[in-house]
């Protein structure tokens, strides 16, 4: 990759420009073509490098309850196991980690359905066994954007990503015109000039109201944002290690604050301890190698004055999706 696609990259995985030409938008600043900024994009999905340009939603607004699942499976077992955890289409991510925990799988479940109950079901026939659901408690932060600029690389804009906090009044609607929408956007965009015009066109309204409904879903908080997803390892970020913290309830909000506010931190959630799993403050980094991420974990220990963590790194991939809502 070149400077441009490093800094094209940055721009389009905080926020995607909901307009009629987006490619337009996104080459103002980098002193390149429309058609320039189209053929880069094309070229980083070919490479895998991009995984798709989509809305992400936000699970809990919409209605699904979810949560990260820790389960403890002998060696021999995995396969199996992972069979049946990933077949289930409400679990989107499942990773191999170095604990006696050691199977890790997020999981989300449609309205009027319990997560403890189909966890249950999960651990019973995968071999029967145990399994630590861990629902965020408070989120501290949650932006999964890669640093993929370096040195010389100048900033093309001042945008972050901003997750709107979702007042108690508002509800999600979940009409069939609504679901429909859903369905559609949180696919790949299109690669066309005029992308949205084409979902517009599929879903029989005008582009005009779909990209109004999409900025209103996204200020309501229906909608995180509307954004690219990379895939880590290709663009360069080989490590990925989750650093968790047995932390005096009383300072998990305080702790908490500190490690979200560094930039290496994607992920940051206080989650219920369990006797067999004392560890109750969560923060996930990423790092182009595993000893990046180490390196970044002694920072993060220092800066909350807790040494006394692990770093759970993935060792293997079972499942890595984007979820798919209204599967149903």
């Amino acid at each position: 990759m070149d400077s441009v696609d490093r800094m094209l990259l940055d721009r389009i995985q905080r926020n995607f420009p909901l307009v009629p030409r987006p490619y337009g938008v996104l080459s103002e600043g980098l002193f390149i073509s429309e058609e320039d900024v189209q053929g880069r994009i094309a070229r980083l999905k070919r490479e895998r490098i991009v995984r798709q340009i989509s809305g992400i939603f936000n699970t809990g607004a919409l209605g699904y309850r979810s949560s990260l699942v820790a389960m403890s499976v002998p060696t021999e077992h995995l396969e199996r196991a992972a069979a049946v955890v990933n077949a289930y289409p409400g679990v989107s991510h499942n990773y191999l980690r170095e604990a006696s925990y050691n199977m890790w799988y997020t999981i989300a479940v449609p309205p009027g359905q319990s997560v403890s109950g189909k966890v249950e079901e999960l651990a019973r026939d995968s071999g029967g066994w145990s399994a630590l659901v861990l629902p965020a408690v408070k989120k501290f932060k949650l932006a999964v954007v890669l640093d993929v600029l370096e040195e010389g690389d100048a900033e093309v804009g001042d945008e972050r990503v901003r997750i709107p906090a979702l007042e108690a009044s508002t509800v999600f609607r979940a009409t069939p015109e609504n679901v429909r929408i859903v369905r559609c956007v949180q696919e790949d965009l299109p690669h066309v000039a005029q992308p949205f015009r084409v979902w517009a066109d599929d879903l029989e309204m005008t582009e005009h109201s779909l990209l109004e409904l999409l900025a209103d879903w996204t200020a309501r908080g229906f909608m995180r944002r509307f954004a690219a997803v990379l895939n880590h390892r290709q663009a360069g970020f080989g490590g990925n290690g989750m650093v968790v913290w047995l932390c005096p309830e009383e300072r998990i909000d305080e702790l908490g604050s500190i490690l979200a506010a560094h930039q290496e931190v994607s992920h940051c959630y206080h989650r219920p301890a369990y006797p067999e799993w004392p560890y109750n403050l969560y923060a996930m980094v990423h790092g182009r190698t595993r000893e990046d991420c180490e390196s970044v974990a002694v920072r993060l220990g220092e800066s909350v004055g807790l040494m006394d963590y692990r770093i759970l790194f993935s060792t293997r991939e079972f499942k890595k999706i984007r979820l798919k809502l209204f599967w149903d």
